[in-house]
């Protein structure tokens, strides 16, 4: 008698993953998500310490024995200053500290490999990422110059202003964001669409769930911006979530996080916003309805591409199972021998 073949496993989107390793219990993830946070507030902190103990030492962040002074000096170098290269390091390089707090968090429970957070293939898929950038660069142009050249035309807006930044401390601020900000980036990516998809999907199987819970926590750690802006940040991180879940892996998030931040801080650092700095601490951030409409607009002109892009290229987007392999037929009946 042959004993019946295995159930086929189930075939996994990128937010199901976790499912698939040996070593998945449903409390690793929860631990997962606390040691992440705790670590990441920690190497942050340290991070930021070294930075603002060398601007204090060096005269970038002027020393007031009145504290409320020191305090606002301090509020405005970690609000980043893109024209202060130890402000660009402490702000940028803290954020990207998220990344090994990620990676440490999994391997302190046993999620491993780490290769799981990069895509259905367990790797990054560096031609396809390359290829993303290209859609990435068109949408965020289109974005920026909307915003910075066509809606002050229309009245919605101050004009640009003539670059204020010397040239030298421009190219060597420029210089530290192409360097930094993609590393920023993907570390946000591994933290939100990695991490917290990855947790969720791994108790709740619908996209939908992970995507949003994914969104939320996205758009809450970004407290620098409140209104329109808070909106603008949630419409990035749905969609960077969707192109996510909808091509298995990383890659296109980071392509459009990575390719944003840096142009948009590039820009900032020119000073032809009118000013170098990231937000004004005492002034949040708000935006406003036209600015929202175009982020609406190019951030979903970037999900239909991506999606036409990897249709056409056939970017596999679950992980297939291996075929279980056929179930041995179960040893003679001794009283079958007997008989024989």
């Amino acid at each position: 008698m042959t004993a019946p073949a295995a159930a086929p496993l189930p075939s996994l989107r990128y937010h199901r993953l976790l499912r698939a390793l040996p070593r998945y219990r449903w409390w690793r993830p929860l631990v997962a998500l606390i040691l992440a946070a705790v670590y990441w507030v920690v190497f942050q902190t340290i991070w930021t310490v070294v930075f603002v103990v060398i601007a204090l030492v060096g005269g970038a962040i002027p020393f007031s024995p009145d504290l409320a002074t020191l305090q606002d000096s301090l509020i405005r170098f970690l609000a980043i200053d893109a024209s202060d290269p130890l402000s660009i390091l402490a702000v940028v390089g803290g954020v990207a500290t998220m990344l090994p707090a990620v990676l440490l968090a999994y391997l302190s429970v046993g999620l491993r490999p780490l290769r799981v957070l990069r895509s259905v293939a367990f790797r990054l898929r560096w031609r396809w990422l390359a290829l993303c950038l290209l859609p990435a660069l068109l949408i965020t142009v289109v974005a920026i110059a909307v915003d910075a050249w066509l809606l002050p035309l229309l009245g919605d807006g101050p004009p640009p202003a003539v670059p204020t930044a010397p040239l030298g401390t421009f190219l060597l601020c420029a210089l530290l964001f192409v360097v930094l900000t993609p590393i920023q980036a993907a570390a946000e990516e591994f933290g939100f669409r990695g991490l917290v998809s990855q947790a969720v999907g791994s108790w709740v199987a619908p996209p939908p769930v992970a995507i949003i819970v994914s969104t939320v926590a996205f758009a809450a750690a970004h407290t620098q911006y409140f209104g329109w802006a808070t909106l603008e940040v949630a419409v990035f991180g749905a969609v960077a979530a969707w192109v996510t879940c909808r091509t298995g892996g990383l890659e296109a998030a980071i392509a459009l996080h990575a390719v944003n931040n840096t142009l948009s801080f590039v820009l900032l650092a020119t000073g032809a916003e009118g000013s170098t700095q990231g937000f004004d601490p005492d002034h949040p951030t708000t935006g406003d309805p036209w600015s929202a409409v175009v982020t609406v607009i190019t951030m979903g002109a970037y999900l239909l591409i991506v999606e036409v892009m990897a249709r056409r290229r056939r970017i596999a987007t679950v992980l297939e199972p291996l075929p279980a392999a056929p179930s041995a037929p179960p040893p003679p009946d001794p009283a079958t021998r007997i008989a024989e």
